[in-house]
């Protein structure tokens, strides 16, 4: 990577750092007008890109000092360039889901797993990067870390995805309960709920309030939004 541009990126991360720092401290004082609202509700879109460069690229480090690489150029150019471009893309998308998490419809534990292990993720991901460098990073600290990266990367993406589709969304075909025959089947329980169940409770739960409306139990649904 040229050197110039390599300094942009590393400026860029920097600047991104602190920027998210910003947004932490001070979310519960912010007012998001429109347009940037419309930029943090890319990140759901966005997030993609950070997930396959930093995964490609934590696999590369990992193997890093194995004797078929460790005197490989190319590799070594390309395992940099895919960690700087990995983390850049991390910060914006990062940013982007700080904007879109003071809208009103997100709340709750969930959410707070899902910012803290992206933040994290960041954060480490850009001392790691500087820390590669040094004469006493090794083999052991490249395998350590490269894994340590990887589980933030994970958890971060697991709350996400719960947030976007639900607890139960990868389970959900081998958990649905036995169908029943009609003469036994309650409206709510049997015909009413697995559709808000399939169709709703993604966006209308506890964690995640749009319109707030809660479809989860019939309190909740006769309340309204």
């Amino acid at each position: 990577m040229n050197t110039k541009l390599k300094a942009y990126a590393g400026n860029l991360i920097f600047s991104l750092n602190i920027l998210i720092l910003f947004l932490l401290f001070y979310d519960d004082q912010l007012i998001i007008p429109d347009w940037l609202q419309s930029v943090g509700r890319l990140h759901p879109m966005f997030l993609h890109f950070p997930i396959a460069i930093l995964f490609l690229a934590f696999i590369l480090e990992y193997f890093r000092f194995n004797e078929k690489f460790r005197s490989q150029e190319f590799y070594a150019k390309f395992t940099d360039a895919l960690l700087l471009g990995g983390i850049l893309s991390a910060g914006i998308t990062v940013v982007m889901g700080l904007i879109l998490s003071v809208e009103d419809a997100y709340e709750g534990e969930q959410l707070e797993w899902h910012k803290w292990f992206g933040v994290s993720l960041v954060f480490i991901s850009a001392v790691f990067y500087v820390l590669r460098n040094s004469k006493f990073y090794n083999l052991v600290y490249a395998k350590a870390g490269t894994v340590i990266l990887s589980l933030l990367l994970i958890m971060a993406g697991h709350f996400g995805a719960v947030l976007t589709h639900g607890e139960n969304f990868v389970m959900e075909p081998v958990s649905t309960r036995a169908s029943v025959s009609l003469e036994e089947a309650l409206v709510y329980d049997h015909v009413i709920q697995p559709v808000f169940q399939e169709k709703c409770i993604s966006c209308h739960n506890d964690q995640k309030l749009k319109g707030s409306l809660k479809l989860t139990d019939t309190l909740s649904i006769l309340k309204g939004g």
